[in-house]
């Protein structure tokens, strides 16, 4: 799942905004990412609203059906399900904890699940975008048939045997039970009802009327202030001590320091430019990564960008990075590099020959020249040429954080010294993100982050490189990456499995379908390039911290 000219505004605090009380300690305030919203709350997200930011959205109102925790496996004392079972990697008998409740005191049942698999599955190929984790763990086209075999058990079958751990761990990791004695409005029609729930998506007073299973209901969200949440009295797992929850936007990193300095903002980030400044009284810092992967994305459906269907120019261009001196130059040391589709931290699925250190193209932008001029290309008016192609593109990179700026700079006078011409655009990420389904809007993109594992937990990452993947809005394919990933789903012994999954990486590393770039800490709160920072007077949040990037307020006590 992907992810920010600086500008400062002066800040309004948001509960005031809302004619509500000044935060008070009832309140805690969590900065998001500069100039990046919660704007959707269905938790079906469509591929252009498929970020980390609306997967904090809406798992504070509605659980999963399994939690994943810090150390990538299913922790079923937090889940909906009490247990997933499989005798041969094709029927899956998932058993339901009766313990749930719906906030209208109904329980959360069978029925509720088989209505969210009948909505994902009304979704067709053809409209795979209308999803943005179609085919990730076999969801939906994978799926033979669904069967409701008591009030909390249902059988899931596919159409062959598969790996139980991708299955599991990103196909029923994406399924999540809703509530549909309030949302099934056509009955026997759920492409229908599918389409009628997705117009109300980003609609916070349908969601403030819907009943909910998790730790918080929706109060009201405004995309210039975020959105603020209240505590769920009827939830089943451990309650926050705290009555609201308020998500909160910020035009630039600079305007969230400048809250985060005043005592306005709980849970926040220090930006790497003010890293020096980081020691703010009241506060302690959390140095953390996300399990995901950062990049610059690389649009195959543009006309002008035909130069990326060719691998030797994506070679050249990652030579063009330099990921050392970024983590110290641009992230304070406070980052890892990273050169393949597999987090390295925590490395429980990088290959061995990433493991030792491989990279498969270092910076060296004379021999990236070299590769360009022994592919046919020339320099013709300082721009490499080949007939009527020219290397010559633009960055869309995202506004509000200097180091995204650092970074595209840096990348872009690399670049030139290959012959490559970046044309830099700061924009909005909203806008960038927006983008990327359409094949002339953009042509490289950096939007400060690139892909967290979450749902697809199992690092596959069909969805994303995948051929037709939900989240391919790039529209990279290359049939034998797709035999590769292929592999990493099929049903075999887990040593071959494991096998399987490094050559998927390995190969994907040195096909480069986007630019690697390091993966920077602080991606905890969807601020890469970014430390964390949090109020003393709140507890629970260290011992919270998961790597797939998604918070759990309801563990954190404010006093």
């Amino acid at each position: 799942m992907a992810f920010p000219v600086v500008r400062t505004a002066r800040l309004l605090p948001f509960a005031l905004t809302f004619g509500l009380a000044a935060a008070a300690p009832s309140t805690v305030v969590v900065a998001l990412p500069p100039a990046i919203n919660v704007n959707y709350l269905l938790p079906i997200l469509p591929a252009n609203d498929y970020i980390n930011m609306n997967f904090w959205g809406f798992l504070q109102m509605y659980k999963p059906l399994i939690w994943v925790d810090h150390k990538v496996q299913v922790d079923y004392a937090r889940s909906i399900a009490s247990s997933i079972t499989t005798p041969d990697g094709q029927h899956y008998f998932v058993t339901m904890n009766p313990k749930w409740h719906w906030s209208d005191g109904q329980p959360v049942t069978a029925r509720d699940l088989l209505f969210d698999l009948k909505l994902l599955r009304s979704i067709q190929a053809s409209n795979a975008s209308a999803y943005g984790g179609w085919s990730i763990g076999g969801i939906p086209n994978d799926i033979a048939s669904v069967k409701r075999l008591s009030r909390f058990r249902v059988e899931i079958t596919y159409n062959r045997p598969y790996n139980a751990k991708w299955v599991i761990l990103n196909g029923m990791s994406q399924l999540v039970p809703l509530p549909a004695q309030a949302w099934d409005r056509y009955p026997g029609h759920p492409a229908k009802t599918l389409a009628y729930l997705q117009s109300h998506g980003d609609a916070a007073a349908f969601f403030a009327k819907s009943p909910v299973d998790g730790p918080f209901k929706v109060l009201r969200s405004r995309l210039d202030h975020g959105v603020l949440f209240q505590a769920n009295a009827a939830y089943d797992g451990h309650r926050p001590d705290y009555q609201r929850l308020d998500l909160r936007y910020f035009t630039s990193s600079d305007a969230e320091f400048a809250a985060l300095k005043t005592g306005q903002v709980q849970v926040g980030y220090v930006p790497f430019h003010l890293y020096a400044q980081r020691h703010i009284p009241g506060y302690r810092s959390a140095f953390f990564s996300s399990w995901g992967i950062t990049f610059i994305e690389l649009n195959y459906k543009n006309p002008a960008t035909r130069a990326f269907h060719d691998p030797l120019v994506r070679q050249a261009l990652q030579m063009a990075i330099d990921q050392p001196g970024y983590i110290k130059a641009f992230y304070s040391s406070q980052a890892i590099p990273q050169y393949g589709p597999v987090p390295y931290q925590p490395p429980t699925y990088l290959s061995p020959r990433l493991s030792s250190g491989y990279v498969p193209y270092p910076y060296d932008p004379a021999a990236g020249k070299a590769l360009l001029i022994k592919d046919g290309w020339s320099l013709s008016h300082g721009v490499m040429t080949k007939g009527k192609q020219q290397l010559d593109f633009t960055l869309d990179y995202a506004s509000g954080s200097l180091s995204n700026q650092q970074v595209a700079e840096a990348f872009a006078e690399a670049a030139a010294r290959e012959g490559v011409r970046i044309h830099l655009k700061p924009q909005p990420f909203d806008t960038i993100f927006g983008n990327l389904g359409s094949a002339t809007a953009w042509q490289m993109a950096f939007y400060g982050n690139g892909w967290t594992y979450l749902p697809d937990f199992y690092p596959s990452n069909g969805g994303l490189f995948g051929t037709g993947g939900g989240s391919n809005l790039q529209g990279f394919s290359d049939p034998a990456i797709d035999r590769l990933i292929a592999k990493t789903h099929a049903y075999l012994p887990a040593s071959q499995s494991a096998l399987a999954l490094s050559r998927y990486q390995d190969a994907l590393a040195r096909a480069v379908p986007d630019l690697w770039l390091p993966e920077a800490a602080g991606a905890w709160t969807g601020a890469t390039g970014a430390v964390t920072e949090y109020s003393k007077a709140l507890h629970g949040v260290r011992a919270h911290l998961n790597p797939t990037g998604v918070i759990s307020p309801q563990y954190w006590s404010l006093r």
